[in-house]
């Protein structure tokens, strides 16, 4: 196993392909379809090395403010891809914490996996410099 990748994203399609995509390539993905259930996984001991998460979730909690309360429950703050269709009028919240990278779908998939074995490396190696 490559790494733990907690994947939140309401459309099921997107989900799935994205969960195909990862186990093919040997990383272990969970799958939320809102920031409620990326919530109630992470509550469960699920503890991602990697979060992808879609920035547009639902009105009470969009895919930043999800990643900050992962965050917070899980006493360490994973690197977060975040995705979204449309960038015009979206505010994102100051994430100091963690490595952010904040891109438009569709996301290239050589350019994911390239990317995750990094953010893997990363989250491990600094997950015991953030105080609990």
């Amino acid at each position: 196993m490559l790494g733990l990748i907690l994947h939140v994203d309401d459309d099921r399609s997107v989900r799935d392909s994205m969960s195909m995509l990862l186990r093919t390539e040997g990383y272990d993905v969970r799958s939320a379809a809102s920031g409620s259930e990326a919530l109630q996984v992470v509550s469960g001991g699920f503890r991602p090395d990697v979060l992808i998460m879609d920035f547009n979730l639902e009105p009470q909690m969009n895919g930043a403010e999800a990643t900050l309360r992962i965050g917070e429950i899980l006493k360490y703050a994973p690197p977060t891809i975040i995705l979204t269709g449309n960038m015009s009028g979206t505010r994102m919240p100051c994430v100091v914490e963690a490595v952010v990278w904040m891109t438009c779908k569709p996301l290239n998939p050589q350019l994911l996996l390239a990317t995750l074995p990094g953010l893997v490396q990363i989250s491990r190696a600094t997950r015991t410099l953030v105080a609990p």
